[in-house]
């Protein structure tokens, strides 16, 4: 498995530059399979590995059983690991979503806190098959059935050209232990029915689904890209200052409008409206109504005027502007957010990362800090040297615009010092040894 996980990493582009990699584990026997793989490669991917546990605290005490099995493991072999825990079961009766929804969630804003150059996660074959059949009941679309992508960001999965038998084979070959979660056992939910009676049945005719579904998944994906970009062409010529241009798009074909039309709403929205909202925008731009107006989810209007067509979204509320406290602890409840501002006369060698990060004391002395949203005028210097103002950086990052309010922008007097979560200002970050500020963002929760 060594040998087609290092095979798979290099043809697929995962960890290229090398860098940290942080190992989401459970305690199930992929993700045990992934930490131990990894770290066994991790010179000959030029990587440095630890690992990360979120306890939902779900199962009782089978969950902190869990998360001690994971500490004991990560002790005995000095594997680096951070655990995080969340009251998923409370989140889920909060905001209304299942359970399974609310877990993934709270786990991924805590993964996605960490700093690390690549954050890997165990998906193996039989997870993008399981994957693949439940877009396909769904009535999914082309995106759908491309499954479960190797790459998006700085998520990879590793595993992904790898099995289930496989990764067990494997965990006994190394003498590798692992926990079993008992509601996979449980037929409660659709995906746990599919891998219990569906995918059993379907592999009676054909053994090798799971990688068949796999290179199915990997053709479609570069369908799906070719047409994204096609999509993304014909919105740049439909793009039109304050509006956008229709003819453009009713002379492309079907599939292309619906693409370019799902690319342009999604500048407003943070997620696809349905297939029956896109059609009903296109009724309206083939209509022979000179002027009208169509209501979309999330408050979206659009008005066609003759050749062209605006959508304009409700003005979300801005963040109160409040002062923080230097040193001390400011919350943003309507955020959900704890902003600690520390100082220190030497500053520490630190990763400098949208939730932790260290700002030279200069920039800061006799200045007002204050977390607000965004106003015109905002810019900050990237990475790369390169200075981008707020607005573009939030459309370079596809950033919808219902979300941009609620980004809080950490400044001192009029210089942004960072985007809580997003990026930070490179320009007036401390450097090892100087006199700083240090911020440190987290989630409440």
């Amino acid at each position: 498995m060594k040998a087609e996980v290092l095979s798979r990493c290099r043809r697929d582009g995962l960890f290229s530059g090398g860098g940290r990699v942080v190992c989401a584990v459970s305690g199930g026997a992929d993700s045990m399979a992934m930490l131990w793989c990894l770290y066994s490669l991790r010179e000959a991917l030029g990587i440095t590995v630890s690992a990360a546990h979120f306890n939902h605290c779900l199962r009782g005490a089978e969950s902190e059983q869990d998360e001690a099995f994971i500490r004991g493991f990560c002790a005995v072999h000095g594997i680096e690991l951070t655990v995080g825990r969340g009251d998923v079961a409370a989140f889920a009766t909060e905001s209304g979503r299942s359970l399974e929804d609310a877990a993934r969630i709270k786990r991924y804003e805590f993964l996605e806190s960490l700093p690390c150059d690549w954050l890997a996660t165990a998906h193996t074959a039989d997870d993008n098959a399981e994957t693949v059949l439940l877009h396909l009941l769904r009535g999914s679309g082309l995106r759908g059935l491309c499954g479960i992508p190797p790459v998006r960001g700085k998520l990879v999965r590793p595993l992904l050209g790898v099995t289930r038998q496989e990764v067990i084979a494997f965990l006994q070959a190394e003498d590798i232990p692992w926990r079993e979660d008992s509601t996979n056992m449980e037929d409660g939910c659709l995906r746990n029915r599919l891998r219990h009676h569906v995918l059993p049945l379907l592999k009676q005719e054909t053994p090798d689904l799971s990688q068949k579904l796999l290179r199915q998944s990997e053709l479609l994906r570069g369908d799906d890209a070719f047409l994204e970009e096609a999509a993304q062409t014909l919105c740049q010529r439909a793009d039109a200052p304050d509006s956008y241009r229709i003819p453009p798009l009713l002379s492309a074909p079907d599939a292309l409008q619906k693409r370019a039309l799902r690319l342009i709403l999604r500048r407003y929205l943070p997620q696809d409206v349905s297939l029956a909202h896109i059609e009903a925008l296109q009724a309206l731009l083939r209509s022979e109504r000179p002027s009208a107006q169509l209501s979309l989810p999330g408050g979206l209007t659009v008005r066609r005027r003759y050749d062209a067509f605006t959508v304009s979204a409700e003005e979300p509320p801005k963040l109160h502007k409040t002062p923080l406290l230097l040193p001390g602890v400011t919350e943003l409840p309507e955020l959900g957010l704890r902003i600690t501002c520390e100082l220190t006369e030497k500053c520490e060698k630190t990763e400098n990362t949208p939730f932790h990060f260290a700002i030279k004391y200069g920039i800061i002395s006799g200045s007002q800090l204050f977390a607000r949203s965004r106003e015109s005028g905002d810019v900050l210097t990237l990475k790369n040297g390169h200075t981008k103002s707020l607005k573009r950086l939030f459309i370079d990052r596809k950033i919808p615009l219902a979300e941009r309010q609620r980004l809080a922008v950490i400044t001192a007097g009029d210089t942004v010092l960072a985007v809580a979560g997003l990026c930070v200002n490179h320009l007036v970050l401390a450097q090892e040894g100087e006199r700083a500020a240090v911020f440190r963002i987290e989630k409440e929760g």
